[in-house]
């Protein structure tokens, strides 16, 4: 996979709950850091798309460094690929320059009432794929 071309940063402020015993950003907490991030994408690339449900299947995170309470992170988002039911997205955290963590998850659109994958939908489908410039569909 190529490196994303990140087009989408919102900033976020490390509270002290966010942070263990040994000062620094707890490793979980970086998985809602990626959260806060993709709704922010959403509501900024997408935000007249209704939220029907999603569920996440997969989640990583590469850590690079340490960030601390009170830190101003930038946290980048980029949908890199759009199948039927669901999409890709990466993700950078920085302070300041530096990159302390990445990541990758894939979410599945879901219908709660049915407990099955639902297909993406279409404006959210065009939206995307026009800002990131990827194709709209994939295999």
């Amino acid at each position: 996979m190529s490196a994303p071309a990140f087009r989408f940063a919102t900033p976020l402020r490390v509270r002290w709950g966010d942070c263990d015993a040994f000062g620094h950003v707890n490793n979980a907490s970086y998985l809602t850091f990626f959260e806060e991030a993709r709704i922010d994408y959403w509501k900024a690339v997408a935000p007249d798309v209704p939220f029907t449900g999603m569920a996440i299947v997969h989640s990583s995170v590469d850590f690079k460094g340490q960030a601390y309470p009170g830190d101003i992170l930038t946290i980048r988002v980029a949908v890199t690929e759009l199948r039927r039911t669901s999409f890709w997205a990466a993700y950078e955290v920085l302070r300041g320059d530096q990159v302390v963590a990445s990541g990758r998850s894939a979410q599945v659109f879901f219908d709660y009432g049915t407990q099955r994958p639902a297909p993406i939908p279409e404006a959210f489908r065009e939206r995307v794929a026009s800002y990131e410039g990827i194709a709209p569909t994939a295999p």
